[in-house]
């Protein structure tokens, strides 16, 4: 899926070193505010590994998650990626850990959704029946997929806020605005990305302090609004 320079760790080891020697100061930067999430990540269980790109393509984000033979692949595309330093500077210097830890558990929720065996299918008990009659075959197929990612963005937004909800709440309201700044831009309304709905229901952190890790907090709220988007 990648040509990776590296797999940087396989969640052998608990902590990062202060500057690996294959990493740039920008990826060790990212790794290091988002550390916290990562130790979760083999505290749980969960098969992630991290990867960096030699050279980030036009468009991808500095961080995303893949899957390959059954593992989860943080990857870190931040090489020629002027992205990946303007994301940083749009974050608050006081915000900058709880930010990049939220974004980190965003990613992780993907992982989780991933060894679930549950990726791009919609909460139990949901039926997507939109497009049954839709005279447009492809365009039917297009609104599934779309709806399939935006079901994703939405269980993985709401996992960041209840990582954040649980380990910086004083920073609560301040990360959700972020997250909503950051979701505010959309091509149309319901696209791949449009959270918005989801992010509306956890204005308030209440919503997300049941349970006993991030993805539990996040599952009844996400399950609220399963058809978020047209």
């Amino acid at each position: 899926m990648w040509k990776c320079l590296a797999v940087v760790f396989a969640l052998a080891c608990s902590s990062l070193p202060g500057q690996a020697a294959d990493l740039t100061e920008l990826e060790t930067r990212w790794l290091q505010a988002g550390w916290p999430v990562v130790s979760y990540a083999r505290q749980q269980a969960l098969p992630l590994d991290i990867v960096v790109q030699p050279a980030a393509r036009p468009g991808e984000p500095p961080l995303a998650m893949g899957f390959v033979d059954a593992r989860c692949k943080l990857v870190l595309s931040m090489r020629g990626n002027p992205d990946a330093q303007a994301t940083l500077d749009d974050i608050p210097a006081e915000l900058l850990g709880p930010v990049v830890e939220a974004m980190t558990a965003h990613e992780l929720g993907h992982c989780w959704r991933y060894v679930q065996g549950a990726w791009h299918t919609p909460p139990a008990g949901f039926t997507d029946a939109h497009d049954t009659a839709a005279d447009d075959a492809t365009l039917a197929a297009m609104k599934r997929d779309m709806r399939a990612t935006r079901w994703e963005e939405g269980f993985a937004d709401l996992v960041g806020l209840a990582w954040t909800q649980s380990r910086h709440p004083a920073q609560y309201r301040a990360v959700h605005d972020w997250f909503e700044r950051f979701r505010a831009d959309q091509p149309v309304p319901g696209a791949h990305h449009d959270t918005r709905a989801w992010l509306r229901r956890a204005a308030d952190p209440a919503v997300l302090r049941q349970g006993a890790t991030p993805f539990d907090q996040a599952m009844p709220v996400w399950r609220s609004e399963v058809d978020a988007g047209p």
